[in-house]
C-alpha cells in the first residue's frame, strides 16, 4: 500500500521512443522531444485521475477521485532478441486451432479495448468478426498425453513486467495459483489505481494475464482501488475491494479470471460499522476455514494503534454475520492483513510499521483460532533495498507440495530508471517451516530468478500468446470476458515462454494473428531471449492480411524440426501491424 501522498497525476497510454524503455507518461514524451529523439507512437485511451490526499509514509488516501475511464500502458524489460533466417510460410493456413479466450481474459497494458474477435479455427478468415469461444480450451496436438518432460526453468524476478503489479492475493484453485493484482499506472506519483489484474500459472514461472477483471467505473461508491482480497466458496469466486482508505465492497464472478461484478452496489464494510472506524479502511483479506465459515480481515493505521480487525462473513460471502468487527491485537501493524492456516494452525500476516526494528517487513501472528489468542512470532519477510524500504503487502499459499511468499518490491522501476517508488511489482519466494510451525525469516531475493519451474508447458496444446515468462516492448490488451492478445508490436519486441515441451518433435508452429493489411515478420527462436541470450533460430514467417484487424486466422510458421524441452521466444522484426491471440506447434 502506500508510502506517501500528494496531488495525483495524468498518465497515457502511448508507445513511446523505440530506443527508450517504453511507458505511458507524458513526461516521457516530453523528455523524447527534448532529446529530438524520433518517436513512433501509438495511441490509446488516456486516464485523468485527479484529487488530494493526505497521511504519511505508507499510507493510501480515503478521498481520492477519479476522472476518466482507462487504465495507462505498461512497463517493460528486456534486451532485444536475435531473429534468424530460416524456412518460412506465407500467407493464413488453413490448418491449426482457433484461440478460445473464455471468460477469463483481460488487459495487460489497457482497461478497455475494442470489441475483437477470433477467427474460426481449421480455415482461413472470412473477413468478418466471429465470437470468442467461452470456456474452452483448444489443443493443436490432436490427442496427445499430457507432457511428461522435466523442466529447467525458473521464474523472472519481478513476475510481470508488461505492467507495473502490486498488493498480490495468491490462491490456489484446483490446479492453478491466481494472483490478484493492484495495477500500479506508469509513473504514478501516488497511488491512482482504478482496476484489478488477475494472473494465473499451473507451473510457476509462465503466467498468463487475465487482465483487467474490474474496474473502478463499474463501483458506484469507489474511486480508487487499493489491494484486493480474493476466496472462493460454493463454485464462486469473491473479490473483496477498498475504495482508497474509506470502506470495503465486494464482487463475484463465476469464473477465477473475471469478469467479476458487483452485486450490492454500496459497500460492504464502512467507517460506520461498529468498531470499524480505522485510520485506513483498507487491505481487506478473505479466509474460507476448512468448515465453510468466511472470514474478512483488514485495517491499517500509521497512528500506533491497534487498527487490525476481522469479522466473520454469512453464507452468501456478501453480507456479515457479526454485529461488529473484532480487534486482533498484534505488534506493529501497519497495514496489509492476510490469513492462513497450515496445520491447524492460523497465521496472521500483516506489513509493519516503519519504527525500530521493523521498517516494513512482513511478519506474523500464530493462534489456533481464527479470530482471537493470537502470540506475535516475527518477521517473515526483512525489508530490503530492492524495496527502497518501503511498504510491503504479502500473501502465502502452497503449491505442488511447496510453500511460497508472493510480495511486491521495487527491482522493476529501478532497473527501468523511473525513479517512481510508487511503481511496483510481484515477486515469489519459496517459504519453508520449521519443526514448530514458525517460520524463518527470508530475505528479500534480489536475483533475475527466484522458484523453480514445476511442469513444462505442453507446446501441442493451444497455448494463450499472454501466458508470460518474459517479454519486451509489448502490450497485452482486452477486457476479461474478450479475446486478449499481445498487442502494441513493434521490431524488436518479444514474447518469451519458458521450457516448451516439443515432445518427439515440431515442425511447425501455428500462431493465431490478426492483420488488416498485413506487415511484420514472427521470428522463432529457441533457447533465447529469457536469460539474455540470443537463441537459436529454427524458423519465420511472414503476417500477412486477415481480411480485418480484429479478425484472426491460422498462420503457419514452418520450423527445422526441434524435440524436447526449450525456452521458446517470438520475437518481431520489420515492419509488424498485427496482434498475437494464441499458438500451438504442430
Amino acid at each position: 500500500m502506500p508510502p506517501s501522498w500528494g496531488l495525483t497525476s495524468e498518465g497515457t497510454n502511448t508507445r513511446m521512443c523505440r530506443d527508450l524503455p517504453h511507458f505511458s507518461h507524458t513526461s516521457l514524451a516530453l523528455a523524447c522531444l527534448s532529446l529530438a529523439v524520433a518517436c513512433s507512437e501509438k495511441d490509446s485511451s488516456s486516464e485523468t485521475v485527479a484529487g488530494t490526499a493526505a497521511g504519511s509514509q505508507g499510507s493510501q488516501s480515503a478521498s481520492s477521485t477519479t476522472a476518466g475511464s482507462t487504465t495507462t500502458g505498461s512497463a517493460t524489460t528486456g534486451g532485444p532478441a536475435a531473429s534468424g533466417s530460416s524456412s518460412s510460410t506465407a500467407g493464413v493456413s488453413s490448418t491449426g486451432a482457433a484461440s478460445s479466450d473464455g471468460t477469463t481474459q483481460g488487459t495487460g497494458g489497457a482497461s478497455s479495448t475494442s470489441g475483437n474477435t477470433t477467427g474460426t479455427g481449421g480455415g482461413a478468415s472470412t473477413g468478418g468478426n466471429t465470437t470468442a469461444t467461452s470456456g474452452s480450451t483448444t489443443t493443436g496436438g490432436g490427442g496427445n498425453p499430457p507432457s511428461d518432460c522435466t523442466p529447467d526453468g525458473r521464474a523472472h524476478n519481478p513476475m510481470v513486467t508488461q505492467i507495473f503489479t502490486a498488493d498480490p492475493n495468491a490462491v490456489v484453485y484446483g490446479d492453478k495459483v491466481y494472483v490478484y493484482t493492484s495495477h500500479d499506472v506508469d509513473n504514478q506519483e501516488n497511488f491512482d489505481m482504478v482496476d484489478y489484474h488477475a494472473f494465473s500459472s499451473d507451473d510457476m514461472v509462465n503466467w498468463q494475464d487475465h487482465g483487467v477483471i474490474i474496474h473502478a467505473d463499474s463501483l458506484p461508491w469507489a474511486t480508487n482501488l487499493y489491494a484486493p482480497g480474493a476466496c472462493s466458496k460454493d463454485g464462486k469466486y469473491y473479490l473483496y475491494i477498498p475504495n482508497s482508505g474509506s470502506g470495503i465492497g465486494v464482487a463475484v464472478a463465476d469464473d477465477p479470471g473475471g469478469p467479476f461484478v458487483d452485486p450490492l452496489g454500496v459497500a460492504l464494510v464502512t467507517k460506520s460499522f461498529p468498531n470499524a472506524d480505522v485510520p485506513w479502511l483498507f487491505d481487506p483479506a478473505c479466509f474460507v476455514d476448512d468448515d465453510g465459515q468466511g472470514y474478512l480481515y483488514f485495517g491499517g493505521g500509521d497512528d500506533g494503534g491497534q487498527n487490525a480487525r476481522v469479522v466473520r462473513l454469512n453464507d452468501d460471502m456478501i453480507s456479515l454475520a457479526d454485529s461488529m468487527a473484532t480487534t486482533i491485537p498484534t505488534t506493529a501493524f501497519f497495514e496489509a492483513s492476510f490469513m492462513h492456516k497450515r496445520d491447524g494452525k492460523y497465521y496472521f500476516s500483516y506489513s509493519s510499521d516503519f519504527s525500530s526494528g521493523h521498517g516494513a517487513a512482513l511478519e506474523y501472528l500464530m493462534s489456533d483460532s481464527p479470530m482471537s489468542g493470537f502470540e506475535y512470532k516475527g518477521k517473515l519477510l526483512s525489508n530490503a533495498s530492492i524495496n527502497e524500504g518501503n511498504n510491503n503487502h504479502g500473501s502465502i499459499i502452497e503449491f505442488a507440495g511447496k510453500s511460497y511468499v508472493f510480495y511486491h518490491n521495487r527491482k522493476l522501476e529501478q532497473e527501468l530508471g523511473v525513479d517512481k517508488v510508487n511503481n511496483r511489482s510481484v515477486a515469489i519466494q519459496e517459504l519453508s517451516y520449521a519443526a514448530d510451525g514458525t517460520i524463518p525469516t527470508l530475505s528479500m531475493s534480489t536475483d533475475d530468478t527466484t522458484v523453480s519451474q514445476i511442469k513444462c508447458l505442453d507446446g501441442f496444446a493451444e497455448i494463450e500468446a499472454e501466458r508470460l515468462a518474459q517479454e519486451h516492448g509489448i502490450e497485452v490488451e482486452g477486457l476479461a470476458g474478450e479475446t486478449v492478445r499481445v498487442a502494441q508490436i513493434a521490431a524488436g519486441d518479444w514474447v518469451a515462454y519458458s521450457q516448451v515441451d516439443f515432445r518427439d518433435g515440431a515442425t511447425s508452429l501455428v500462431a493465431q494473428v490478426a492483420s488488416a493489411a498485413g506487415g511484420g515478420t514472427i521470428d522463432v527462436l529457441i533457447d533465447g531471449c529469457i536469460g539474455g541470450g540470443p537463441g537459436t533460430s529454427i524458423g519465420s514467417c511472414e503476417v500477412v492480411s486477415t481480411g480485418g484487424a480484429d479478425t484472426f486466422a491460422p498462420l503457419t510458421c514452418t520450423l527445422t524440426e526441434t524435440s524436447g524441452a526449450h525456452d521458446l521466444c517470438l520475437s518481431f522484426s520489420g515492419s509488424p501491424a498485427f496482434e498475437l491471440d494464441s499458438f500451438h506447434l504442430e
